[in-house]
């Protein structure tokens, strides 16, 4: 037989295989695809913390009443701070990521000085709150929202005299919380991310590299499915369209974890009549606005009180 015979006899076989191979490789891509997605899914949602309990020795507040606090199919573990003032105001502080409720207090002075009782808890999957897969607002926003039932209840206030402020994660959280609660005294957001597609794209590449960038579209579809979510619904720079109470977002430019993009992102979304964004004049990394002056972070709080919601609280002591 001729070597040219052995060849025409080969090549049907030959153009068989390759529909094959290019299968095998597909789906070999796409489980390593999955996979790595998965990883990174893990560190979006079921990442698990180990908290450090701040210095709370300077702090001049009374001793909190520990009252569990049934969210969205978790509970949660709150402190409540009844101020003797007792001037008709309450606000819920929100710790970040990966913190806990007490991280909050060193902030406490710019409304417990106002006369104003204090809520805060652990957010659901932190500290000594239920275990759970974190949602970036899509769940924890419902879980504020009951948060805010129980103290309205607890202090006969009435939604209009509770505010929210929250900072990082706790920040997103209150925008998206007040998208879906009407009547809100004012929320104070510092440091919030515009969305869970942003800033999983930003800690994508700060972490591993611009090639991760790939993988956080099959990491957020992943992270719906596992934890019970619509992805696209964890975005306060959407949320902030619906708010319609007054908003002042916070957003120190040093910020290297979330970039002030994307609370300047949130802010082009909103009500220009009834929101501010501040971005300090002094140095201060992620969510430490306040810590690094806490006169000017006071004082931006106040004239943004004094504009749009003159009546809420007492005279600074």
């Amino acid at each position: 037989m001729e070597a040219s015979d052995i060849d025409v006899a080969t090549a049907p076989g030959r153009k068989r295989r390759w529909p094959v191979i290019s299968a095998v490789v597909a789906v070999v891509l796409a489980v390593l695809y999955g996979g790595v997605s998965w990883v990174f899914s893990s560190k979006l949602i079921a990442s698990t913390f180990q908290s450090l309990d701040p210095d709370l020795s300077h702090i001049d507040l009374p001793a909190p009443e520990d009252v569990p606090i049934q969210g969205d199919g978790v509970t949660l573990a709150a402190s409540f701070y009844a101020n003797p003032r007792k001037e008709q105001c309450a606000v819920v502080m929100l710790h970040g990521f990966g913190g806990k409720k007490t991280d909050v207090l060193g902030a406490s002075p710019v409304f417990w000085d106002k006369g104003c009782d204090i809520l805060i808890y652990d957010s659901r999957g932190h500290g000594d709150s239920s275990p759970a897969l974190l949602t970036f607002g899509a769940h924890e926003r419902k879980d504020l929202e009951k948060a805010i039932d129980w103290l309205t209840n607890k202090t006969g206030l009435s939604r209009s005299e509770v505010a929210l402020i929250g900072w990082s994660y706790g920040a997103a959280t209150a925008i998206q919380a007040a998208a879906d609660v009407n009547n809100l005294a004012f929320v104070v957001s510092d440091s919030s991310f515009s969305s869970i597609r942003d800033i999983a794209t930003v800690q994508a590449v700060k972490q591993f590299g611009a090639w991760a960038k790939i993988f956080v579209p099959g990491a957020l579809w992943i992270s719906g499915l596992r934890a019970g979510f619509e992805p696209k619904s964890a975005a306060p720079d959407e949320a902030i369209r619906r708010v319609q109470s007054p908003v002042l977002l916070i957003h120190s430019r040093q910020d290297e974890f979330t970039p002030v993009e994307h609370s300047e992102e949130v802010y082009a979304n909103s009500d220009k009549s009834r929101t501010e964004l501040v971005i300090p004049d002094w140095l201060a990394t992620h969510g430490h606005s306040y810590t690094e002056n806490k006169a000017g972070y006071t004082a931006a709080v106040d004239q943004f009180l004094a504009r749009y919601a003159p009546t809420f609280g007492g005279t600074r002591k």
